[in-house]
Parts: structure tokens; sequence; C-alpha cells
């Protein structure tokens, strides 16, 4: 299936893998709940866990996903399903994750958001709104190391929706999810990362 959705959507350069991702717990913040396999990640709801890792987020709700990057093409296909609210997108493996973050390239963030059920944007500098013609239920995220290039795209409706470009990465860099708060249990579900069978798309690519 991803396949066809892949090679519908882009003709990819050869090299581009499907990397196997999951999450790396230790960096979870402590209000966020990893699967055993690693593959989703949930809000609790809960708000009186104490940080018990230095890897951790420590004030917003993110969680890095392994392995590094470091060269080459990657991708991943991320279901955010009916989430309210959720960021998806990659991040300097050294970038802060103390405190208050801020979201932008120039801080190793590049990411897109989804807030209030409907508001989508991308964490540039100015932010930017994005006018989306349907709901995504499931993401890809693209990465091309050597173009400096991030890109997103909504695999059901095989569109794209943004694109990062001349991207600083400066060093290895992790995916990033943030499967936003669930206080009153409106954003319940979690983000789960899909499984991609092909590994390897040898084709020309244009993003």
């Amino acid at each position: 299936k991803y396949i066809f959705i892949c090679n519908f959507l882009i003709t990819f350069k050869s090299g581009l893998c499907a990397v196997n991702v999951t999450l790396d717990a230790e960096t979870a913040h402590p209000h966020l709940q990893v699967s055993a396999d690693g593959k989703e990640v949930r809000d609790t709801g809960e708000s009186d866990v104490i940080p018990g890792s230095p890897q951790q987020f420590s004030l917003v709700g993110g969680v890095l996903g392994k392995p590094c990057i470091t060269s080459g093409r990657a991708f991943w296909v991320v279901e955010v399903g009916n989430k309210v609210g959720w960021e998806l997108g990659v991040m300097r493996d050294g970038a802060n994750r103390k405190g208050k973050v801020s979201y932008k390239p120039s801080e190793g963030y590049w990411a897109i958001v989804l807030c209030g059920q409907k508001m989508y944007g991308a964490f540039e500098d100015p932010p930017v709104l994005l006018q989306l013609s349907s709901k995504p239920w499931k993401l890809g995220v693209f990465v091309d190391y050597e173009e400096a290039m991030v890109s997103f795209y909504d695999m059901e409706a095989l569109s794209h929706i943004y694109s990062f470009t001349r991207c600083s990465f400066n060093g290895a860099i992790r995916p990033y999810f943030n499967p936003h708060p669930n206080k009153d249990g409106s954003n319940s579900s979690p983000l789960v990362i899909c499984p991609v069978n092909q590994t390897d798309i040898s084709n020309e690519t244009i993003y």
C-alpha cells in the first residue's frame, strides 16, 4: 500500500529508506505514556508526575524517536487519527528540551502542528498558517539530509502539506512527537507510528 502511495505522491531519489522508528521513552515528558513496543504515545492527563530522566522534556509534552538521522533520505508514517491537537517533525538531537521550548528552525525544531482541532501551522519564524482541504489521518514525514529538507504529506489524500527547506541540521536529528494535552478527555487517542513495509525505493525525486 505504501509503495503505491509514496510513488503517487512523489518520485523518489534512489536510496530513500523507510525508517523503523520507535519512541525513546527516556526522553518522554513525564505526563506521556509510551507503549511497550515504542510505537504509540498518549498524554495521560496527569499533572503531578515527577520527572525521572535528565533526557526528558521537562515542560513541553514531547518525546523523541530513534534512530538518529545523520545522512541520507528517510521517511516514516504516523497516524494522527481524530486527535484535536498534535505536533510532528524532527528535532536536532542537542536542541533544548528543558523549560520553555522555542519552536523554530534556528532552535533545532522543524515541525508542524494542529491546535484546537482545526488550526494547522508550521513552526517557522514567524509561524506559518497552513490551509488544508481535509483533515489528515496519516502523515508522512520525509527527510532529505543532504538537501536540508523536511517534508510532510497527507498519506490518505496523497497531498503535500508543507516543506522546510535550507534546514541547518548541524548534526544528528531525531523524529519528534507531541500528542498534546488531554485535559478533558477529548484528545485521548495516541499518536501511532505505522508499519511501512518497503525499505528502499529507487526512482528520481521531486519534493
